[in-house]
């Protein structure tokens, strides 16, 4: 090869010699000098190499040799013997230098080096060697990038899966799904659908994960054209539950009905109780009760005889739909279907029943409730009891409530607890029948009850809403002696009590001294709580002075406080206390927001006070450091009395 080259050249230059001498005879001894040292080298590279061969002849030798096959149905995975074309394209070895690059991405994706794994990714990609890269490197790929929140990046790699037709397992969908939907990355699940389509395989977690991402960015049509294909992957009872949701949400009571009637016996308790909404949200209550006595019947199926389908949940969607449409007697008859077949109501059964009763002026039916509750064989607990007393008590039926209380002191098995205690006295409370409350008190109290800071609280509320500062004194003295240890609710309450009746030397003293006899330090709630009852009164040293203590304390003011005392201060004309109050407020570490329009107003007052020239200039400086604007009207003044003082 080399004695031919010399020959060519020593051929060149003899015709070159016999030719005119030309400007560009070196220009062409130079190009033809090029071309023939390209050409060498490029045999002597193919001779010495080896077998190693550069990645992009290895992809032209691919595309040149390679016809692109028919598109068939197996072209898309869906199903024949014959290979796919992502299987035919994984079949092939890849080079030694896109393996190396495989191996070094898995390792850096491994080391959550992720920027740099997807740097060294599109290089490749840019030129053509994705079509290389194996499932274990997408997988790997899409699940860091779901981790660290790229679905950009999840998106990129299912399209170039896509794009060079791969087949990606059951395996790598399955875990795709379950982490997207972990994440609540809803709308893109259905985004990888879009991209992959039919293609997808009719896997029960794939499209479980899909049909909830359906359901809860609200596209219950979309989760409806999943369905097919999730029933085709073969489900077990229970994975019907998706169904009910679907239909739940579409409103479809027929389809529903339909699924019910194919599972009967295997029908779950929350696929019934779904059946049962759907149809009361469409407004057939009555097919809901007919389907709900149809569940009955499937107890006796072998397969449930130990697990009955219908539970409280299931009645008290029925007594809801019959409430709302104002048919109280249908719901007394679904409560009377509950009790004879052992179904214990509970307080959302009792709420329903009392709202029907209001809804519908029988104020007076519930007499009717409660003694079809108490002619039972078996007898309402505690529990029970306290729940409908709840109940009464949230309908306004407290008188009905108290006798409930006193039946249920009578009846065997059932004793009120320090719950319905409370409830009661709560009501009564508010109900400003503060004698019965006390009575209740000792009944609890006799009963070998202890009162607790809830109870205490309530009681000091009503005596707050009387006004009855000596009562409210001697029931919280009482109580510490009894053990009872008060909460931060207590302390604000007593605090309010103090205010209500001008007792703030009290309040003061009982803020001051509680962490030292109760062990909890005041918060700026109970601060605030002592100034606001000071300024109700016009008690503005007072006021001064728990804000004081609140600082000296190491407890910071809030904007609330701040809102509180300001005005306060402003009214009483003390210009230097506002200052003070600003500067800590606007200069803390974390600055408060004061409103710019109580900052103007206390600066236009300043301006025209006797003596506070020298305050309303601390303040418009402290507002023009702190960035917070003056008003025309306080511009202009500043600008007069500097250029005064010039």
């Amino acid at each position: 090869m080399l004695a031919s080259m010399s020959k060519l050249f020593n051929a060149i230059d003899g015709v070159l010699l016999e030719l005119p001498i030309s400007a560009f005879a070196q220009e062409i001894i130079v190009m033809i000098a090029f071309f023939a040292s390209y050409w060498s080298w490029r045999f002597i590279k193919s001779k010495y190499a080896g077998t190693t061969t550069p990645a992009w002849k290895l992809r032209s030798s691919f595309e040149s040799t390679s016809a692109a096959p028919a598109k068939t149905a197996d072209d898309d995975g869906i199903g024949g013997s014959k290979p796919t074309r992502g299987a035919e394209h994984r079949a092939r070895v890849a080079p030694p230098a896109v393996k190396a690059a495989q191996f070094e991405m898995l390792l850096q994706l491994e080391q959550r080096e992720f920027t740099r794994a997807l740097n060294t990714y599109r290089c490749h990609e840019r030129d053509g060697r994705d079509q290389y890269f194996t499932e274990e490197l997408y997988s790997a790929f899409v699940q860091s990038a779901i981790r660290v929140g790229k679905v950009d990046v999840v998106e990129r790699m299912l399209r170039s899966m896509r794009r060079n037709h791969f087949s990606p397992s059951l395996q790598f969908w399955q875990t795709a799904f379950k982490m997207l939907s972990s994440r609540k990355q809803f709308s893109f699940c259905l985004s990888v659908h879009g991209i992959f389509g039919k293609l997808l395989p009719p896997d029960k977690i794939s499209y479980s994960c899909l049909i909830n991402a359906a359901l809860e960015v609200g596209a219950p049509d979309k989760a409806l054209s999943f369905i097919d294909r999730y029933a085709q992957s073969g489900l077990d009872a229970k994975d019907y539950v998706l169904c009910f949701r679907t239909y739940a949400a579409l409103g479809d009571a027929d389809s529903a009905e339909s699924c019910f009637r194919k599972l009967r016996g295997e029908t779950t308790t929350l696929m019934l109780n779904l059946l049962l909404l759907t149809c009361v949200q469409v407004g057939d209550t009555a097919r809901a009760q007919r389907l709900l006595a149809e569940a009955h019947g499937f107890v006796h199926d072998k397969q449930r005889a130990a697990d009955p389908i219908v539970d409280t949940v299931s009645y008290n969607t029925v007594i809801k739909g019959y409430a709302k449409q104002g048919d109280y007697a249908k719901c007394l008859i679904c409560l009377k279907d509950m009790l004879t077949r052992g179904i214990e109501p509970d307080d959302v059964t009792f709420g329903t029943l009392l709202d029907a009763c209001i809804g519908t002026n029988q104020l007076g039916a519930t007499d009717e409730i409660v003694a079809l509750l108490l002619a039972r064989d078996k007898p309402l607990d505690t529990v029970m009891h306290t729940l409908f007393i709840k109940g009464l008590v949230r309908a306004k039926c407290v008188p009905k409530a108290l006798e409930l209380y006193e039946e249920m002191k009578r009846r065997e098995g059932s004793h009120p607890d320090i719950v319905t205690y409370s409830v009661l006295i709560k009501a009564l409370v508010d109900n400003k029948d503060m004698d019965r409350a006390l009575e209740l008190m000792q009944d609890m109290i006799q009963a070998g009850l202890t009162p607790d800071d809830i109870i205490l609280t309530h009681l000091l509320e009503g005596c707050r809403l009387l006004g009855n500062h000596e009562l409210g004194k001697k029931l919280f003295d009482d109580m510490l002696a009894l053990g009872v240890k008060p909460s931060e609710f207590t302390l604000v309450t007593m605090l309010k009590l103090h205010g209500r009746v001008g007792a703030h030397d009290e309040a003061y003293g009982l803020v001051a001294t509680w962490e030292s006899r109760h062990g909890a330090k005041p918060s700026v709630i109970h601060y605030t709580c002592v100034m606001s009852g000071c300024l109700r009164s016009k008690q503005y040293d007072q006021a001064w002075a728990a804000y004081e203590l609140m600082y000296s304390r190491g407890v910071l003011p809030d904007e609330t406080s701040i809102a509180t005392l300001l005005p306060g201060l402003i009214v009483a004309q003390q210009w230097e206390r506002v200052v003070v109050v600003v500067r800590r407020a606007l200069k803390a570490a974390t600055p408060l927001s004061i409103p710019t329009e109580t900052l103007n107003s206390a600066l236009s007052q300043m301006r025209v006070a006797p003596g506070a020239r020298a305050f309303a200039d601390q303040l418009t400086k402290l507002m023009q450091d702190c960035s917070v604007p003056l008003t025309t009207r306080n511009c202009k003044q500043a600008r007069i009395q500097g250029m005064q003082a010039f």
